[in-house]
């Protein structure tokens, strides 16, 4: 009979995966959406195998499948986006693309340990940057100021790096996290866009709840990498060491500091940085977000015309105006050589996003960009239109 509900079950999160049923968020996981429909499905099964385990079996322990293990939950989202830009000599960039199509699967087992395995399979087939595996990995956290992750999955450097793409509150991350957290910028020259993740193992929690509302005012996370991004095994012996320390004194109010030892082989040699950051995230009645970030080579590291010291910093904030429309606002700035202002780069943006439905969003956005370090056009604009759907 237990054989027989686990076939049931596996056969209704199959049905799921073609269903319209309605959609739900699953708030443990930032990348990942549940189907109701195959949780409804699911539950149904499990109580019926519940009542059938409770029934007095004379020298047989009772059994429940909900202790075990959970069905796995399939999903995924889809970002497609048109993009125009005026710059003069700007070749390529413009017009429709398809920015993400992610894939993810996810579970509990035994309670306390979750895994997930989430791929991206909108790359350019053939290149570096095609479909494949962004994140596996198996965390355990029986308690709050205690959990253990290992595997592949999001740097814990900066507030906006472990963010969703959905949650962001703009058409693309900022400079700063492109270039400090590994999305293929100047500090990793030569190296695959990671998304910001490697492989490691990781220790976070929470701790000291406070006020009214018994938030935890202390979270923490510090973990040991490769270094060198995603389906990457270690090329130098060398390993990374990223910590975080945040406080939120006020429910959903966080200051915290990261901090980054680290280095990446380039194919000739290892190139040694120390990396740190403060911000500062807010999510309440409004969405605000303001970070610094500076890159320090180690002597003898400088690589690839890389100034000894990068720094970035930006200010983004979400003003709700209607009950799912909201207007953006940011700046956003990177200097690649921060001993001089001729390599700074500035963008400021307008935007505004509508989400008539959690699972359906829309967004478009304004960009007035200054660049000193252009050689043919210093200043120009760009236009993003973005579409996101869940499933």
């Amino acid at each position: 009979m237990k054989a027989r509900h686990m076939a049931l079950a596996l056969l209704a999160t199959a049905f799921s995966l073609n269903s319209n049923g309605q959609l739900a968020m699953n708030e443990e996981y930032q990348d990942g959406y549940d189907h109701s429909l195959q949780n409804y499905i699911t539950e149904k099964i499990t109580q019926y195998q519940d009542k059938q385990d409770e029934k007095p079996q004379e020298g047989k322990k009772k059994w429940k499948m909900a202790d075990y293990v959970t069905v796995p939950k399939f999903g995924g989202y889809i970002v497609g986006t048109y993009k125009y830009n005026s710059q003069e000599g700007k070749n390529g960039g413009d017009g429709f693309g398809l920015r993400y199509l992610r894939l993810y699967l996810d579970g509990t087992v035994l309670k306390d340990f979750k895994y997930r395995v989430q791929m991206n399979v909108s790359g350019e087939p053939g290149s570096k940057n095609g479909a494949r595996v962004i994140d596996a990995f198996i965390s355990w956290q029986k308690w709050a100021p205690l959990g253990i992750k290992l595997g592949e999955y999001k740097r814990c450097f900066t507030f906006e790096n472990p963010m969703n793409p959905w949650d962001i509150t703009s058409g693309d991350y900022t400079q700063l996290t492109k270039h400090f957290t590994g999305m293929g910028g100047d500090l990793y020259q030569g190296a695959a866009n990671s998304g910001g993740r490697d492989l490691g193992i990781q220790i976070y929690g929470d701790a000291f709840k406070v006020g009214k509302t018994q938030h935890y005012l202390l979270h923490y996370q510090a973990g040991i990498y490769n270094g060198q991004g995603i389906n990457t095994s270690d090329k130098d012996k060398e390993k990374d060491y990223i910590a975080t320390v945040q406080l939120q004194p006020i429910k959903g109010l966080y200051v915290g500091v990261f901090g980054w030892s680290g280095s990446f082989f380039d194919g000739a040699q290892s190139n040694y940085f120390k990396r740190w950051a403060a911000g500062v995230s807010y999510e309440g009645l409004f969405s605000a977000r303001a970070e610094y970030a500076r890159n320090i080579y180690a002597d003898g590291a400088d690589t690839h015309g890389l100034g000894q010291k990068s720094d970035a910093w930006y200010i983004r904030m979400g003003i709700p105006t209607w009950r799912w429309l909201r207007v953006n606002l940011g700046y956003d700035a990177y200097r690649k050589d921060m001993s001089t202002w001729t390599s700074l780069n500035s963008i400021y943006s307008l935007g505004l996003q509508a989400r008539p439905h959690k699972n359906l969003q829309f967004q478009l956005q304004w960009n007035y960009c200054h660049n000193n370090a252009s050689g043919v056009d210093k200043d120009y604009h760009q236009l993003w239109t973005q579409a996101y759907i869940r499933f």
